[in-house]
């Protein structure tokens, strides 16, 4: 039984992978944005006949840093060791708002949120059984072009003026790949660190942004006909690269980012090392780590 964590599990491709890997009789250790979202997780994973049973779920706020750190004090407290922990909680492209820590809400919610709970929970990471850390990026990240500090000073704290949202999502995910082969690069004969797209999914994501309702009214009468041509992924099929990578026995490249379940070119930022070092350093620094 492996011991995981997922975070953003109440709708979408989180529902899907603890699902699975409840059924898989993995325990599972699932985060939500409120008591009302956990209750409705419970009631959904029931009506599809799922057991609860190795189940917890936590209300954790990833654009407060206090939320995340106090998540993971419950998990040291609570578990030993930590087998999969896949970073699935996301927002895409909301109306301009900064979060109480002073930070843009994509760069926190996305990237920093996950960032620190990573980082403060190598220790049990690294005591897992063939320890993996998934995390959920998205095609957005293959374009972005971030280097140097003064741009990571710009993205994590935006002007409203100058705020683009959907320059904000794709940097925060582009950062997201940074981290994944940064951390493969330290810490990779220990743990495995990969990051995925999962395709162009049509959950609840895209209706809760700036564009919202637009898309809603667009997106969703269209999407049987995405499904059927392939251009949209249902939350089923979009959960399986990560759920691949939580439970194949195949050797998986250290660092990478894969999308239908293969290993995908993602970024050339992510290569450049002197980078990926100042990114980490400026991180942990904006996380309170340092």
């Amino acid at each position: 039984m492996n011991i995981c964590v997922v975070t953003g599990a109440n709708s979408g491709m989180g529902m899907v992978t603890i699902q699975e890997l409840l059924e898989r009789g993995d325990r599972v250790i699932a985060t939500v944005r409120s008591e009302k979202k956990a209750t409705l997780l419970i009631q959904l994973l029931r009506e599809h006949t799922v057991s609860d049973k190795n189940l917890e779920v936590e209300v954790v706020q990833l654009d407060q840093l206090d939320s995340v750190r106090r998540f993971a004090d419950v998990l040291f407290d609570r578990i030993g060791r930590i087998d999969r922990l896949i970073l699935n909680a996301g927002i895409m492209v909301p109306p301009y708002h900064v979060t109480k820590d002073g930070f843009e809400s994509q760069f926190q919610v996305n990237y920093l949120s996950h960032f620190y709970l990573i980082e403060r929970l190598l220790p049990l990471i690294e005591q897992g059984h063939d320890p993996r850390v998934i995390s959920i990026s998205s095609l957005a990240g293959e374009g972005g072009m971030i280097r140097t500090d003064i741009e990571l000073e710009a993205i994590a704290h935006v002007k409203k003026e100058q705020y683009n949202p959907m320059k904000s999502y794709r940097e925060s995910k582009l950062l997201q790949m940074v981290h994944m082969r940064e951390l493969a690069e330290e810490y990779g004969t220990r743990a495995t660190f990969v990051s995925v797209h999962p395709g162009i999914v049509n959950t609840d994501l895209f209706y809760r942004g700036k564009y919202g309702k637009v898309l809603k009214t667009v997106l969703k009468p269209i999407a049987q006909v995405g499904y059927w041509t392939g251009k949209l992924y249902t939350p089923e099929y979009g959960a399986k690269t990560a759920l691949y990578l939580a439970t194949t026995d195949d050797v998986l490249d250290n660092g990478g980012y894969y999308a239908d379940s293969a290993p995908r070119l993602s970024n050339l930022v992510v290569e450049d090392e002197a980078y990926r070092k100042q990114a980490h350093a400026l991180s942990k620094r904006w996380a309170g780590l340092v």
